[in-house]
């Protein structure tokens, strides 16, 4: 994974992040999300779907989550919450605005591993030292689109080894490489029903 380095200023409250120059977008209509969070059809086809459950519920495994969340900041500044894994939808809300916003924003930012403790306050690594109550992992998206793979422990007794975070890597590029290859897909669907809807072109 890249470590692209960006220059922002860290949020100066937990719940700051991702109420900046964020807008509304299509919310569910069942949760009740601030302007600027959506809950994105992101892998609308089930294979990728299926992908995100997967990695994310073995992460969990690997570091004893009690679930996770997949998410994506688009260049129009909507934080889409792609997926999710044994989480209400409250929970992960909490977890955004909440004690998890730090360590996104790090990931989101800066593409960088985001650690926090059960308050939010970022950890600083070596990894093996830290016992994180939430782990968050940069998404290699593109060049317009970040994600962050994120998992909150509630058990933090288990200090994370190099080896956790190893294995929690390559999870976060299958979850990666599915949602990119949704996101592609969803766009040439676009540009099919446009061309569809132009009709044939005739000299």
């Amino acid at each position: 994974m890249s470590n692209r380095h960006r220059s922002f200023a860290l949020p100066r409250g937990a719940r700051s992040f991702p109420r900046m120059a964020l807008r509304r977008r299509r919310i569910a209509p069942s949760e009740n999300a601030p302007a600027g969070i959506a809950w994105a059809a992101a892998a609308a086809d089930d294979t990728a779907m299926q992908v995100l459950n997967n990695t994310l519920r073995s992460a969990c495994d690997v570091v004893g989550a009690r679930g996770g969340f997949v998410v994506q900041l688009r260049d129009d500044t909507v934080l889409e919450i792609a997926c999710t894994h044994a989480l209400p939808g409250q929970d992960v809300l909490d977890a955004v605005l909440g004690n998890a916003a730090r360590a996104l924003h790090r990931t989101l930012l800066e593409s960088r591993r985001g650690l926090a403790c059960a308050q939010g306050e970022l950890l600083v690594e070596p990894a093996h030292v830290a016992a994180p109550a939430v782990v968050s992992l940069p998404l290699e998206l593109g060049p317009r689109r970040q994600g962050a793979f994120c998992l909150l422990r509630s058990n933090t007794e288990r200090q994370l080894r190099e080896l956790d975070f190893e294995i929690l890597d390559a999870l976060a590029d299958q979850a990666a490489l599915a949602l990119a290859a949704s996101c592609q897909r969803t766009a040439l669907s676009r540009l099919e029903a446009s061309l569809n809807a132009i009709g044939p072109l005739t000299s």
